[in-house]
């Protein structure tokens, strides 16, 4: 039987509905650290002109972590609120030493006002349904979001569609799919995408280990494993290099290149609706 690794925020989630208090919030707090009112016009239009801009090209606008370009910025509001933010606090020349800003932007900031989502988790349509109908399978939850935070969020989907609560205990939180180590040669360095001119960065060392444990647990390999996400460089790309088979959850701003390398890879399929990935997983 194959291994069934699963992405949860955005991928069992609605990230634009979910999203918005934390990007309310959000924008709030840069609000106060440039000096301006809550609300206030001139804040919220450049936030609104950045969104478009990364909107319209995709390709051109990445997140960037550690200085590196490691996920499409427009698929969510958590990835989107980075160059928002940094167009923001330009403008207002706050904040200008780069580590200092990280720290802010990665740390206090995301998870300040990603503890306003929890509360009020939006999943997508069957996803309840369709975690229910994986019972019995070898499925896990693999996240870079915070693990009882994800496992909180199954245990309210439960309450609303009985059969789910066995996965709270299969979430494995932390995975730092972002974090690249150039220094790791497990997997090749990178790969290309057409229609993208940087390449995708392959060497994400500790989702790799999280994804590893999984298998090494249940005896498989990376052959053996499906993984199922909503956005291709971060939760997709890795494991596809090593032999693994993906499903791209489709939202409404998957990149078209995203899109097109997916449709027409042997091992990869694009998921409009949650109840394919049971098929697809384990047909």
């Amino acid at each position: 039987m194959p291994v069934l690794c699963l992405d949860f925020d955005g991928t069992m989630t609605d990230a634009e509905a979910e999203g918005r208090p934390f990007r309310d919030g959000y924008l709030e707090d840069l609000c106060m650290l440039v000096g301006r009112p809550t609300g206030d016009p001139e804040v919220l239009a450049i936030a609104e002109d950045t969104e478009a801009l990364i909107a319209s090209e995709p390709h051109n606008h990445p997140f960037l972590w550690m200085g590196r370009a490691v996920a499409p910025a427009t698929v969510d509001p958590y990835l989107r609120m980075v160059p928002i933010a940094h167009r923001i606090l330009d403008r207002y020349g706050v904040f200008p030493d780069p580590v200092d800003r990280g720290r802010l932007l990665g740390s206090v900031l995301y998870k300040y006002n990603y503890a306003k989502t929890l509360g009020h988790p939006v999943f997508r349509a069957h996803a309840g349904e369709v975690l229910r109908a994986l019972g019995g399978s070898s499925t896990w939850i693999v996240t870079n979001s915070d693990t009882h935070a994800v496992a909180g969020k199954v245990a309210a989907l439960d309450r609303d569609t009985p059969g789910v609560a066995w996965l709270t205990s299969r979430v494995r939180g932390f995975a730092r799919k972002f974090d690249v180590d150039d220094a790791w040669a497990h997997a090749p360095d990178s790969m290309a995408l057409p229609g993208l001119e940087r390449a995708v960065l392959l060497r994400r060392r500790a989702y790799f280990e999280i994804l590893k444990s999984v298998l090494d647990e249940a005896g498989k390999t990376f052959e053996d494993l499906v993984v199922v996400g909503d956005i291709f460089e971060l939760d997709l790309a890795m494991p596809l290099a090593l032999g693994a088979r993906v499903g791209l959850v489709l939202g409404p701003r998957t990149p078209a290149y995203e899109r097109e390398f997916v449709t027409h890879h042997p091992r990869a399929k694009l998921i409009t609706d949650l109840t394919e990935i049971p098929e697809f997983a384990f047909g």
